[in-house]
């Protein structure tokens, strides 16, 4: 664990294991101190988030009205995906889940059923922190996922290549673990993984569809794997590379690791990092609990060059935002801001997904960012997206504009911004629009006005979209 468990490495832990912490929730794992912290995280199905599911099932209500997350269409499926990242209990549940909705997801696009898309996102939640095989098993014999890679069309004598090549590929061993003939063999042994018939068809908007594990189509003659032999089939051929070493051990025990390490510290792992994770991922039996409490307790992983190391995506970004700010919304704002910050929720262009870190930001993706929190700092309504300046300093001492500085730069989690920094966003707060100095007051309109217009300056900065 971190030798110095203070409320900067407290912060660390939550941007990176949810999507950012109020002073409130701080303020309780600094108290529970570093191991307490990580139990409660990672433990998370002993928190009760019976709230988040009463709250979500009347948002998405549609007894007699409108619902306010319309789950036959995306744009309500990424509302309330959304709205799960924003107001869970369970941070590190929702981030697991958006870490396989980045990296093992389907489109909507060419799935086209919303519901298919639904299912499997419920399906990434159920095995966050299960044992790797279940993982992989679930995934492979998703509707969404056969639909998208095409298994649900392969049966003997026409095997469909896609999935199995990216099951290695993407999901698994990575590249050059495994040869063009093992892609052609597990093909054969994923035959028969398909849909129930006519389960997939446009009467239903394509949302009834069946996994089926169907005989007929499977081929059943013998097929070498990655070097073994046998008449194997999807259950046979997942045990066979999830079971494959090589000269270092486990094979896709450091793909694993090396993509969560990637993911939830900082890119290029060292080799040691990755090897001890891997470690951990055999010696557990492939559990993805194990590995990830590992991860978060290894020293390394809050050292000074794992902090702020990662670019937040736009998701990130925005749900940071939201949690951050204690904001009330109906999620559209959000959502409808999602595309122009350059994230296609539940609709990546290919299986690979996003290359994420710098490729989310450009000139256009950073106005797009100024202008969501602008659109959120400027809402003083009673609807949208919105929030409370004067609660979310409440208690705090605001005589100088260096206080509302230092009290908003705790909130974000920005303690590490330089002192040059802090000293413009005191100047803004501490100026009238003449630009004379002196006008900071702590008065309603004053409050308001500077509030609002600091907390869009620090929402914008270049160290508010790093993690």
């Amino acid at each position: 664990m971190s030798n110095n468990w203070d409320r900067e490495a407290a912060a660390h832990l939550l941007r990176r294991a949810g999507f950012g912490a109020t002073p409130a929730e701080l303020d309780s794992l600094v108290k529970l101190g570093p191991d307490a912290a990580v139990d409660q995280l990672i433990n998370y199905n002993a928190i009760d988030n019976s709230a988040l599911e009463a709250d979500l099932l009347a948002l998405t209500s549609t007894t007699g009205i409108t619902p306010v997350y319309d789950l036959k269409t995306t744009t309500g499926l990424r509302k309330w995906f959304l709205h799960r990242m924003v107001f869970t209990k369970r941070p590190l549940e929702e981030k697991m889940t958006y870490f396989r909705n980045l990296h093992w997801t389907s489109g909507i696009s060419k799935v086209q059923g919303v519901t298919l898309m639904l299912n499997q996102n419920q399906t990434q939640r159920q095995y966050a922190l299960g044992k790797f095989d279940d993982m992989v098993v679930a995934m492979s014999q998703d509707p969404a996922m056969l639909v998208w890679l095409d298994n649900a069309t392969s049966r003997v004598g026409r095997p469909n290549e896609n999935y199995a090549r990216e099951l290695m590929e993407l999901f698994t061993l990575g590249v050059d673990n495994y040869t063009q003939t093992d892609v052609t063999e597990v093909a054969r042994a994923l035959t028969g993984w398909t849909l129930v018939p006519g389960s997939y068809i446009a009467a239903t908007n394509y949302n009834t569809a069946t996994f089926l594990d169907l005989p007929l189509i499977h081929d059943n003659g013998t097929k070498t794997i990655l070097g073994q032999t046998g008449n194997w089939n999807g259950y046979d051929a997942i045990r066979i590379i999830l079971d494959y070493t090589d000269s270092q051990g486990s094979v896709s025990g450091r793909f694993l690791s090396r993509k969560l390490w990637t993911f939830f510290a900082y890119h290029d792992p060292p080799d040691w990092v990755v090897a001890e994770l891997a470690g951990v991922y055999v010696s557990s039996g492939r559990s993805i609990k194990a590995v990830m409490d590992h991860l978060v307790r290894m020293p390394e992983f809050y050292e000074p060059h794992a902090r702020q190391a990662l670019v937040r995506s736009p998701v990130e970004y925005t749900v940071a935002a939201l949690r951050q700010l204690e904001a009330k919304t109906d999620m559209s704002v959000p959502v409808n801001s999602l595309s122009t910050l350059g994230q296609f929720l539940f609709d990546p262009s290919d299986a690979k997904g996003p290359e994420g870190d710098m490729t989310w930001i450009n000139t256009g993706t950073v106005f797009a960012r100024a202008s969501l929190t602008n659109a959120v700092a400027s809402n003083r309504g009673t609807t949208g997206t919105r929030f409370d300046p004067t609660a979310l300093l409440a208690g705090k001492t605001l005589a100088t504009a260096t206080d509302v500085v230092d009290a908003l730069v705790d909130r974000f989690g920005l303690a590490n911004v330089s002192q040059k920094t802090k000293a413009v966003w005191a100047k803004f707060v501490d100026t009238k629009s003449d630009g004379s100095r002196g006008f900071w007051q702590n008065t309603t309109s004053v409050f308001d006005q500077k509030v609002r217009g600091v907390i869009h300056l620090m929402l914008t900065s270049p160290d508010y979209n790093l993690c």
